[in-house]
């Protein structure tokens, strides 16, 4: 049986938007493995400027199913869509249009690196080859809007009342980043981690971003900071300008602190939200994970 999308009630794009238009479309979108059927028959459309949740158990094909959308793997049968390009047969342009915040074994930071040698490694190979630096403004800016974005988040979690996560939950942690970015990644936290992956892959402003298995994290509140991060930077995207909408693409098991999220911020955020469930494997295919 194909998996088919369920847009929620909330629909708050940007006024001015045409959510008709989306952001990504998929029809009959399907992938075949030597071992069989990794995902089939998904129709799915994201308008521009919301959240896709992509749940699926380990081995449903999440991974492989953000990848293609990505124009990083290519796919068995089907139509799909990003904007007005064609996935399938444009998969350089698309590349160049999806940017990746995690997908673990491809978007792994360095621990020997600094903060700051990673947003100038990223800055530099978004500018012409005849710039091979980036100015310490430029390197401040992205560092302080990682920072303020993950401060924010923490802030807004933090502020829910006591018992809505259990006593295992990580407690706050200040975020390690000085305003040059000394820091090494290895000193930070997975949740900085994630901001930081995230802030990279936003660097280029482009139209859609993809998170795998943001189940990675595994305290209940960060999961949570991290959906309101993501909530807060794409709000701060549509602020700064109504016609650069910035589409996510998450995948997980469980999008329960999405829920918690969105309460929290309210107002603040009032995203369109899209749901994919993807079915389990037979069990022959549960041990590969996708």
């Amino acid at each position: 049986m194909g998996a088919m999308a369920m847009e929620s009630t909330t629909n708050t794009l940007a006024e001015g938007t045409d959510i008709d238009a989306p952001a990504v479309a998929l029809h009959g979108w399907s992938l075949s493995g030597k071992q069989g059927d990794v995902f089939t028959d998904i129709d799915l459309e994201v308008p521009t400027g919301a959240i896709a949740v992509v749940r699926g158990p380990a081995g449903s094909g999440k991974t492989s199913l953000l990848l293609s959308l990505a124009g990083r793997m290519r796919v068995s049968d089907g139509e799909g869509r990003l904007g007005d390009i064609d996935i399938r047969k444009q998969a350089r342009t698309v590349r160049g249009q999806v940017a990746v915040g995690h997908i673990g074994g491809l978007t792994d930071l360095e621990d020997d690196f600094t903060v700051a040698q990673h947003v100038a490694e990223r800055q530099i190979m978004l500018q012409p080859w005849y710039k091979p630096w980036a100015s310490k403004s430029t390197l401040r800016e992205v560092i302080g809007l990682i920072r303020d974005t993950f401060t924010t988040a923490t802030e807004i979690i933090d502020e829910l009342p006591p018992g809505t996560f259990s006593k295992q939950d990580a407690q706050r942690a200040d975020f390690l980043i000085d305003d040059d970015g000394e820091v090494f990644v290895s000193e930070l936290s997975e949740l900085q981690k994630f901001f930081l992956e995230f802030g990279l892959a936003s660097l280029s402003r482009p139209p859609v971003v993809v998170i795998d298995n943001i189940d990675y994290l595994r305290e209940s509140a960060d999961r949570a900071r991290a959906w309101a991060g993501i909530l807060i930077y794409q709000q701060l995207r549509r602020s700064r300008d109504p016609e650069d909408l910035l589409t996510v693409i998450v995948s997980c098991e469980d999008s329960s602190e999405l829920d918690i999220a969105t309460r929290s911020l309210g107002s603040r955020a009032e995203p369109s939200i899209v749901e994919l469930e993807l079915p389990p494997h037979p069990p022959a295919h549960r041990g590969s994970k996708h």
